[in-house]
């Protein structure tokens, strides 16, 4: 039987979720926060970067700016402070990570591209693309439900989490790419694709902070979940999981030190282990190990900074993983060339 978690454990990962702590939020954004919740709603906060501007409308979303620049520096401190009780001292690579602070990385995510010299036909694109981002979120609510992701059975629970964070980064990819390979079959013009996308961003920004809560509790509370407990399914959905927790690289170093040993039982996946080491080193130090993390250069797929390329391969070898060319290769047939 898949492992059920104790009545007062469940409680404590169930709870509410305590977001980091942030400067007191500026008055021009009152209207779009209930009950704690962000909502972009008509983006009327924006009104002070377009042109044709008040003066009013500039000084609010000026100090929108300023709270925003005040929560990013608590944000890093906060994270700096972390990582050091753990004994990391990052670089400044660490600058890149998401807004520790929910609402902070909420109102910080603004759609692109943005027709700065036409308020009115923003506005107007605003009102076609809401209903659209609407029904796409009411779609990823009712998929999260029936996955039951709150229910007390760990292994469902770790599979039913991932159902909408998966979604709505899809969606996201779809409405950010090119018109011709997306699965919204609707004719938008790039600024309102771009609208659904900070949308649908938005609420992703919410599951992903929940998420890392919601794993934190659990890891705090048994371990790390061992995939001869859980099952490959639900083991895979605790990595995803641990990987969408940029916001605290803290956790995704304890999660890194929780799954070490895990490897070495084989309860643990190798390979995986070497993704999230790259992704977490990147953030820390600005170097990774096993070169899973690529860019894009003169349309080829390259590794981003590596310790050691010329031990790269004997490296990935010991983790499971193909030779660097052979990654290459299999990411370039999958996705295509790269711009």
């Amino acid at each position: 039987m898949p492992p059920r978690l104790k009545p007062s454990i469940l409680l404590m990962l169930l709870g509410p979720v305590v977001a980091a702590a942030s400067p007191p939020t500026p008055a021009p954004l009152a209207a779009y926060i209930h009950d704690g919740r962000f909502d972009p709603g008509d983006y009327g906060w924006l009104r002070g970067m377009f042109d044709g501007a008040s003066a009013a409308d500039v000084s609010a979303y000026r100090s929108i700016v300023d709270w925003r620049r005040r929560c990013r520096a608590s944000d890093m401190a906060e994270t700096r402070a972390d990582l050091v009780a753990l004994g990391v001292t990052a670089g400044s690579s660490l600058d890149t990570i998401p807004y520790r602070s929910l609402l902070c990385d909420q109102v910080a995510t603004l759609p692109e591209p943005l027709d700065l010299h036409n308020w009115t036909g923003f506005s107007h694109d605003v009102s076609v693309v809401r209903p659209i981002a609407a029904s796409y979120l009411a779609a990823v609510a009712a998929a999260e439900d029936a996955a039951g992701s709150d229910t007390p059975n760990l292994q469902d629970a770790l599979r039913g989490r991932v159902i909408g964070e998966q979604t709505l980064r899809s969606g996201i990819e779809s409405a950010s790419g090119p018109a011709a390979i997306s699965s919204f079959a609707l004719d938008l013009t790039a600024q309102q694709r771009g609208i659904l996308a900070a949308e649908l961003a938005i609420a992703l920004a919410t599951r992903d902070h929940a998420n890392t809560a919601w794993l934190k509790g659990l890891v705090a509370a048994r371990g790390w979940p061992k995939r001869s407990e859980v099952g490959e399914a639900a083991a895979k959905s605790a990595w995803l999981l641990v990987q969408h927790a940029d916001a605290d690289p803290a956790f995704q170093v304890q999660a890194l030190r929780a799954m070490k040993p895990l490897v070495a039982a084989g309860d643990a996946d190798r390979r995986k282990y070497a993704y999230l080491y790259d992704r977490v080193m990147l953030k820390l130090t600005g170097l990774q190990h096993y070169a899973t993390q690529l860019t894009c250069q003169s349309g080829r797929y390259v590794p981003l900074p590596t310790e050691a390329m010329s031990k790269v391969d004997e490296e990935r070898k010991q983790v499971g993983l193909e030779s660097l060319i052979d990654y290459q290769v299999r990411i370039l047939k999958s996705n295509g060339a790269c711009k």
